[in-house]
C-alpha cells in the first residue's frame, strides 16, 4: 500500500505515520498546512485500522498548539529552574554523571524511559548506559505495562516473540477477553472485535470483575474476583483434559510437561476455583465447553492480567488453555495481547529493561554479552552479567542512596508509579535528577534539569506495533523554541561524557541501520527492512530477514519454539492471593483502570479541552449497597485511604463494580500545584510480580467514607 504525501491540487501535505498512543498502531494521515498540523484522519484500507481512529488520536493536532510547552533547558537555582543554553545544559548533565560515576561506581546512575519514544531513541540510550557507562540499571515504562506477558512468552515458548496477528480476529469463532476493557483502552481493536462478531458470528467469553464496555459483547462473563485468574485458567484446563477435548498425543508432539500438570490440575476442579473465583463450577465448565469446541480461540489480555503479583503465572497459564487444545499458531487462534504504549514491544527488542540486551537478548547470558559487546566494540566485561535494579528497585535505591543519578526521559514517575509519596521522597533525594520531557509535568518539578523535547511528528523514527509490525513515523513540523529530538539529546550528552566515537551519528536513519545488525537471525530479525522501504507504505512485520522478504504474520507456524527440545512448555502455576487482603481497618479492594478520553498521566491528553470536558475530574465508583449502607450518594465527596495515602474524589454509585470493590481511574496526578489532587496511586501497592517485576496497581486495600 502506498499513500499519496501530497495533494497537488492545494497548498497541503499529507503526511502518513503511525498514532503514538497505545500500541495497536493504528496508520494516520496528518494534514498539514502553513507550517502547523490542521487535522489527522485514519488510512483507509490500511490493514491495522482500516480508516478508523479514536478520540485521541483524532484530537492529536491540539497538543501542538498547547501553550506551555518545554522550550529551553532548564537548571534548578534554589526552588527555581532559570532557563540555560544547551551547552550549559548537556556540560552540566555530562559533568555530574561522570562525577558520581567516578565516586560511586556506574551503578550509581539509572535510567528511565516511557514507551512511546522511537525505536532508535531507546536503542541509543541503552547502548549508552549498559554499553558506554557500564550498568544495567536501564528500566522503560514497559515495566510497568508488558514485562509479565515478555516473562510469560519467554518461559512459555523460550523468547518474547508474540506470535499471532490482527488478521487472526477475522478467523477466529471464539474470543476469550481476560483482564482488558479492550472497548476502553483499544477502541479500534474493539471495533474489529465488534464487527467481526457481527459478521462471522464469533463467540466471547469475557474474565472480569467489573460490568464494562467490553463484558456488554460476552456470550459469557466469568465476573471472577480480583487476581483469580490464575485458578479459574486452571480449573478451564482441569476441564478440557477431563471431558476429552485434549488430544494428548498431538499436544505432546509440540508442548512438554502434559503428564505434570494433569496431575497438578487435579487439585483444581470447577468446584474448588468456584470458593476461590466466586463463580459458578457450571460457568466455569460451561466456558470450557466453548473453548473445547471452538475451532479457532484468540485469546486477548491486557493489564487487568499484567498489574498482578501472579502476573506471569497469569500469562502462562492462558497459554495452558491454547496449547491444550491446539489453538496455537494458525490462522484465528493464539495469544494476542496488546501493549499499552506505542512502542513497548520496540523498546522491548533493543532491550529496554535492566534484564535485557538488543535482539531479545539476555544480559544473564554470556554468548548474548559477548556478541552485543563486540558488536558496540567495548570489552566484554563493560557488560554487567547482572540484570539490573527494575524502577521499583531504583526508587529504593534512591532512598537509600545507592542511586544518585535518575535520567527520567519522556515519562512522568511522579503520577505513574505506585505509592506516589514515596516515589516522590525518592525523586527528591538523587542528587541529580535529569527529566526530558515536551510539557510540564509533576516529575519535571521536582528536577535539577530539565531538557526540552521533540515530540511525536517533531523527529522521524519507527515503532514497533502490537502485532511485530515495523512502522515509519515521520517527521513532518519543527519542535518549538529550543527543543531537540531525544536522540540528538542522547548523543549530545554521549558525546560531552567522552564518547562520541561510539555515538557518531548525524540522522535516526543510521542509528536504525547500526540497530538492525544487531537483530540479524534473531526472532526478532528486521535485516529486510529499511527506511525507504517503509516509507509511505504498509509497515513491515518481522521476522523480514532480507529485503525480498514480505514479512512475518505469524510466528511458530511449524510448532517449533525456542526451547531445547523445540517445544513449547505446559507449566503447573499455583494460585495464590495478591499481595494485599481487606482487613477490617480496609474492608474494600481497589482497582484501576483507563478512561476513554485520557492516556496514561494526562501529559498530553489533559491539554486537549475537549478532552477535559468529557473527563474534568477523578471519581471513584462503589455499589450501591455499599453506598447506601455508608450513607453516601451519587456526587458525594469522598475520601478513600489505603495504608499509604488518601485522596478526596466524588462518588459514582454503580453496579459495574462487585459489592466490596471500589474502582478508580488511573490518569489524574495533582497537577503543578501543591495538594493531594485525585491521584489514585497515592493509594496503590509497590509489591511486584516476583519473575517480571511488574507493580500489582490491580488491588489494594482501602477504606472509604463521606
Amino acid at each position: 500500500m502506498c499513500v499519496t504525501m501530497t495533494d497537488i491540487r492545494a497548498e497541503t501535505q499529507w503526511v502518513k505515520s503511525t498514532c503514538p498512543y497505545c500500541g495497536f498502531g493504528c496508520a494516520v494521515l496528518v494534514c498539514i498546512k502553513d507550517g502547523a498540523v490542521r487535522g489527522i484522519e485514519g488510512v483507509k484500507g490500511y490493514p491495522v485500522n482500516n480508516g478508523h481512529i479514536c478520540p485521541l488520536a483524532s484530537t492529536l493536532p491540539q497538543v501542538f498548539s498547547a501553550p506551555d510547552r518545554l522550550t529551553s533547558p532548564l537548571l534548578r537555582c534554589g526552588n527555581k529552574l532559570t532557563p540555560v543554553t544547551w551547552p550549559e545544559a548537556v556540560k552540566h548533565v555530562a559533568d555530574n554523571l561522570q562525577r558520581i560515576i567516578k565516586e560511586h561506581g556506574a551503578d550509581a546512575i539509572a535510567f528511565y524511559g516511557g514507551a512511546a519514544n522511537l525505536t532508535e531513541e531507546y536503542y541509543l540510550v541503552n547502548k549508552l548506559i549498559k554499553g558506554a557507562v557500564g550498568t544495567n540499571n536501564f528500566e522503560c515504562s514497559t515495566r510497568l505495562c508488558m514485562s509479565s506477558t515478555a516473562a510469560g512468552f519467554s518461559s512459555t515458548l523460550g523468547t518474547d516473540a508474540p506470535p499471532a496477528c490482527y488478521a487472526d480476529i477475522e478467523e477466529a469463532d471464539l474470543f476469550f477477553i481476560a483482564g482488558s476493557n479492550m472497548a476502553v483502552s483499544v477502541p479500534i481493536l474493539f471495533k474489529r472485535v465488534s464487527d467481526a462478531i457481527q459478521k462471522n458470528g464469533t463467540k466471547v467469553i469475557v474474565a472480569d470483575p467489573r460490568k464494562s464496555e467490553t463484558t456488554s459483547i460476552a456470550d459469557i462473563h466469568l465476573r471472577i474476583r480480583h487476581g483469580t485468574d490464575v485458578a479459574l485458567n486452571n480449573a478451564l484446563a482441569h476441564v478440557l483434559i477431563k471431558e476429552g477435548f485434549v488430544n494428548e498425543d498431538h499436544v505432546r508432539q509440540y508442548a512438554s510437561g502434559l503428564d505434570e500438570l494433569k496431575e497438578f490440575l487435579e487439585d483444581y476442579p470447577p468446584s474448588a476455583a468456584a470458593r476461590i473465583t466466586g463463580c459458578s463450577a457450571e460457568e466455569i465448565i460451561k466456558a470450557a465447553r466453548m473453548m473445547g469446541n471452538a475451532k479457532a480461540l484468540l485469546a486477548f489480555w491486557f493489564m487487568g492480567y499484567n498489574h498482578s503479583t501472579q502476573a506471569v503465572f497469569k500469562n502462562n497459564t492462558v497459554h495452558n488453555l491454547l496449547l491444550l487444545t491446539g489453538n496455537y499458531c494458525r490462522a484465528g487462534a493464539g495469544p494476542l495481547s496488546i501493549t499499552g504504549e506505542a512502542n513497548t514491544l520496540g523498546n522491548r527488542m533493543v532491550g529496554a529493561l535492566s534484564h535485557l540486551l538488543p535482539g531479545f537478548r539476555q544480559v544473564l547470558n554470556h554468548h548474548h554479552r559477548k556478541e552485543v559487546a563486540a558488536y558496540w566494540g567495548v570489552p566484554f566485561e563493560k557488560i554487567h552479567p547482572m540484570p539490573g535494579r527494575s524502577i521499583i528497585d531504583i526508587i529504593k535505591g534512591l532512598h537509600s542512596g545507592e542511586i544518585r543519578a535518575l535520567w527520567v526521559m519522556t515519562t512522568n514517575p511522579a503520577v505513574s508509579l505506585p505509592h506516589t509519596r514515596w516515589i516522590e521522597e525518592g525523586l527528591s533525594k538523587a542528587e541529580l535528577l535529569i527529566v526530558q520531557d515536551i510539557f510540564p509535568t509533576e516529575t519535571t518539578a521536582l528536577a535539577g534539569v530539565v531538557l526540552p523535547a521533540a515530540q511525536w511528528g517533531e523527529k522521524t523514527g519507527t515503532f514497533v506495533s502490537s502485532e511485530r509490525r515495523v512502522e515509519l513515523v515521520e517527521k513532518f513540523t519543527e519542535p518549538p523554541g529550543e527543543a531537540k529530538p531525544d536522540y540528538e539529546i542522547i548523543w549530545l550528552i554521549a558525546a560531552a561524557m567522552g564518547f562520541k566515537h561510539m555515538f557518531p551519528y548525524t540522522h535516526p536513519e543510521e542509528v536504525f541501520e547500526e540497530w538492525k545488525g544487531l537483530t540479524r537471525g534473531r526472532i526478532c530479525d528486521i535485516t529486510g527492512i529499511t527506511y525507504s522501504r517503509l516509507r509511505g507504505n504498509t509497515g513491515v512485520q518481522f521476522p523480514c530477514p532480507d529485503n525480498n522478504h514480505p514479512g512475518t504474520p505469524r510466528l511458530f507456524t511449524d510448532m517449533r519454539f525456542h526451547r531445547a527440545d523445540g517445544r513449547a512448555a505446559l507449566l503447573p502455576r499455583s494460585y495464590k492471593e495478591a499481595a494485599e487482603v481487606t482487613t477490617d481497618e480496609y474492608p474494600f479492594i481497589l482497582s484501576t483502570g483507563r478512561l476513554s478520553c485520557h492516556f496514561n498521566t494526562r501529559s498530553r491528553t489533559g491539554r486537549i479541552p475537549v478532552l477535559n470536558r468529557l473527563a474534568p475530574e477523578s471519581f471513584v465508583e462503589i455499589h450501591y449497597n455499599d453506598a447506601h449502607r455508608l450513607g453516601i450518594a451519587e456526587g458525594d465527596s469522598v475520601k478513600v485511604t489505603s495504608g499509604r495515602g488518601t485522596v478526596h474524589v466524588c462518588a459514582r454509585l454503580t453496579d459495574r463494580v462487585p459489592e466490596g470493590t471500589l474502582y478508580m481511574p488511573s490518569h489524574y496526578g495533582r497537577g503543578l500545584n501543591t495538594g493531594e489532587g485525585k491521584l489514585a496511586n497515592l493509594l496503590t501497592n509497590p509489591a511486584y510480580d516476583e519473575h517480571s517485576k511488574q507493580p500489582e496497581f490491580k488491588i489494594c486495600a482501602v477504606n472509604i467514607s463521606k
